[in-house]
């Protein structure tokens, strides 16, 4: 059978590492924020962590979303 695979290049892999970055900030200052004590704080923050990164890292559709996304940015941009 054949498998098809995606090869992503750089630019794509830096704009994916940076959502994941932003998304991390937002996820760490929402919680920072909220009146909960630090133990659930951790627990929520890893099972957020966790799905934040297998999200960006390692779900194709996911990944195609933001490289959508990326593409519309850089038009948008080419319009300014």
């Amino acid at each position: 059978m054949f498998e098809k695979r995606i090869k992503r290049g750089s630019e794509s892999w830096n704009f994916i590492y940076m959502v994941l970055g932003v998304l991390l900030a937002i996820e760490i200052f929402v919680l920072s924020i909220l009146s909960w004590n630090f133990l659930s704080k951790i627990v929520v923050f890893l099972i957020i962590f966790t799905i934040s990164l297998w999200l960006c890292l390692f779900n194709a559709w996911f990944q195609n979303k933001l490289i959508g996304l990326k593409i519309k940015i850089e038009e948008a941009w080419k319009k300014i």
